[in-house]
């Protein structure tokens, strides 16, 4: 597959943080932390035709769980999902030592919008607003799970 041009419009989508595992690692595993059913599930569907092993959840303590049992190494997280006793969830993350390597990612809103210093200021690596062309998560995705000096995409 050929690298397709990212437009030039960060409100859309932005890596501003990129990242990449150290080594190979046998599973790719990235968890989907969405409200909507229909959209997390669907994440799941097309990352697994990527190879990559994904898990929906819906909530952040069901995120939390998932995270300390499962040890995923990409996390595409709701931007709704921060708000309330569960604000500043991304920041703590990004703090912690142990998740340094993980790669963050904003599923921001359309309506209101996310400002993206806001999300940088979160603790993200980066953001897709919805409605979210599928290539350029995959693209991203294969980048951060290549082995070092070799891209995926």
């Amino acid at each position: 597959m050929t690298r397709r041009p990212f437009e030039a419009d960060q409100e859309q989508f932005a890596l501003w943080q990129p990242k990449r595992l150290p080594t190979l690692m046998p599973a790719r595993r990235v968890v989907i932390a969405h409200r909507d059913p229909m959209i997390g599930e669907s994440f799941v569907l097309l990352l697994g035709l990527k190879g990559l092993a994904a898990q929906h959840v819906r909530d952040v303590d069901a995120l939390t769980m998932l995270i300390e049992d499962w040890h995923p190494q990409a996390l595409m997280i709701d931007t709704r999902l921060g708000t309330g006793e569960h604000s500043g969830f991304v920041r703590r993350l990004c703090d912690n030592p142990r998740h340094a390597g993980t790669l963050l990612l904003a599923l921001s809103n359309f309506l209101p919008e996310d400002c993206v210093p806001v999300l940088q200021e979160a603790g993200f690596d980066g953001h897709c607003r919805r409605p979210c062309p599928m290539w350029r998560v995959s693209e991203v995705l294969a980048d951060f799970f290549a082995p070092n000096g070799v891209s995926m995409s």
